[in-house]
């Protein structure tokens, strides 16, 4: 009995402990359990209605595609209706200009080979025109003839008398590059320099040159100096003196005052004063020359040389590089014409050559020539022709120029076979191309291209 009071108590006790402490513990396990069970199947309810959601939104999406797939297909079925009909047009424009444009070319071309047919036709002609006249000007009386002819031709010109065609006055000679104050101021030294040198004869006035033209030389390599010389144009009388000192009693007086009457003018540019000083230079020979009786001589002896070494450009130029000595430049021009010229034509010569200042040998000797020509109260006219003129012609020549330009014209004459017949005349700065082959050419010239 004992036994089993104890069991029961024993089991009494495990009761109450089960009770007391786990049942707690299994009872929230349990309560945990369902929740989570609870949890699992609202949310698997929720999947479900998610699931059918998405289903019900597929549908709807695949019902939307559709319905915009038939759309676009409607729209492209459009659009590419639309579009055929434009490439349709499209295609009719270009057909339409193609067949414009080609009439056009069509036309074009034809009036290309029109044109260049009678191109050829004319240049046939011309061509023909230029082997008969050349037949016909081998013929010296038929030369002759056509020279005539251009007399003629400037004889009519001078109808209306002196002044029809500009005049180049024989004072601007050498002097067309400088403005107006220095050329005024070169020929108020030219001036001054023929009162002064009334007196002089020929030596003097080549000695004068000579020491003048070492002068010039100094002036031209010494900057300093003829910067001292020529821009203080409020103080010349310090000039004068200056120039008197450095070159009193050295040179002759005649160049003195040469110098003094230039350093009183006003010059555009130093390289002007020493320009007009050597143009001065060359006046002083000629002087000379007139006081001899031979400027005449000089002036076609000038003329001459200008033609050599217009003909010979590379001689030209050797007598013009600075970089070679000017004396050796001068023994060059020695044994080209030094015994081939006159003494004054000798000076003048030499003297260019080594007061060269960055001018053609060939144009400084043509403006020597030519001032040549302008002390005898002449100009000269540059006459090329392809035969020799007669001295009748020479002589009619020049009287037609001189009434066409109202003053002496002397001639001086070039031949040039390639001209064929007629003249070619220069006049200072103009020119007169009544030659056969500048007509031909010409005539070549104005057909259409």
């Amino acid at each position: 009995m004992d036994i089993v009071i104890g069991n029961l108590i024993g089991f009494a006790i495990i009761i109450f402990l089960f009770w007391k402490y786990l049942r707690p513990v299994l009872s929230k396990a349990v309560n945990a359990q369902k929740d989570t069970i609870a949890q699992h199947v609202s949310e698997s309810e929720a999947a479900k209605a998610r699931v059918a959601d998405a289903k019900a939104a597929h549908e709807r999406a695949v019902a939307e595609a559709k319905a915009e797939a038939e759309e676009l297909h409607k729209g492209a079925v459009r659009d590419a209706e639309a579009i055929s009909g434009d490439l349709k047009a499209q295609a009719d424009s270009e057909v339409k200009r193609i067949t414009e444009h080609g009439k056009a070319q069509v036309a074009l071309n034809r009036a290309s080979l029109v044109r260049d047919l009678r191109t050829d036709l004319g240049l046939t002609a011309v061509d023909g025109a230029g082997k008969l006249v050349r037949s016909h000007l081998s013929d010296s009386q038929a030369q002759s003839d056509s020279v005539d002819r251009v007399i003629d031709e400037l004889e009519s010109m001078s109808a209306g008398g002196p002044g029809d065609l500009v005049a180049h006055s024989s004072e601007l000679i050498g002097l067309h590059s400088m403005r107006a104050s220095s050329r005024d101021a070169a020929r108020s030294v030219a001036k001054e320099f023929d009162s002064a040198a009334k007196s002089l004869d020929s030596e003097a006035l080549v000695k004068a040159s000579e020491e003048l033209t070492d002068v010039i030389g100094l002036i031209d390599g010494n900057p300093v100096l003829r910067k001292r010389l020529t821009e203080d144009e409020d103080n010349t009388d310090g000039q004068v003196e200056l120039a008197k000192t450095l070159f009193g009693g050295k040179v002759s007086p005649i160049v003195v005052d040469i110098l003094s009457v230039a350093i009183r003018q006003r010059w555009s540019s130093t390289s002007d004063f020493t320009a007009a000083l050597r143009r001065q230079n060359a006046l002083v020979v000629l002087t000379a020359a007139e006081r001899d009786g031979s400027i005449e001589q000089v002036e076609n002896e000038l003329f001459g040389v200008a033609r050599l070494l217009e003909q010979n450009p590379q001689l030209a130029s050797l007598l013009a590089d600075h970089t070679h000595d000017a004396g050796k430049r001068v023994d060059l021009l020695r044994s080209l014409v030094g015994d081939k010229v006159g003494s004054h034509t000798w000076y003048l010569l030499s003297h260019t050559i080594v007061l060269l200042h960055g001018q053609p040998a060939d144009v400084a000797v043509d403006h020597l020539a030519e001032l040549a020509a302008a002390r005898r109260g002449e100009s000269v006219a540059h006459v090329v022709s392809a035969a020799e003129l007669s001295d009748a012609q020479k002589s009619r020549l020049s009287s037609v120029l001189g009434s066409i330009y109202g003053r002496t014209i002397s001639v001086q004459t070039e031949l040039d076979a390639e001209l064929l017949g007629g003249l070619r005349v220069s006049v200072g700065d103009e020119v007169i191309e009544a030659d056969v082959a500048t007509r031909l050419a010409k005539a070549a010239e104005s057909l259409p291209r």
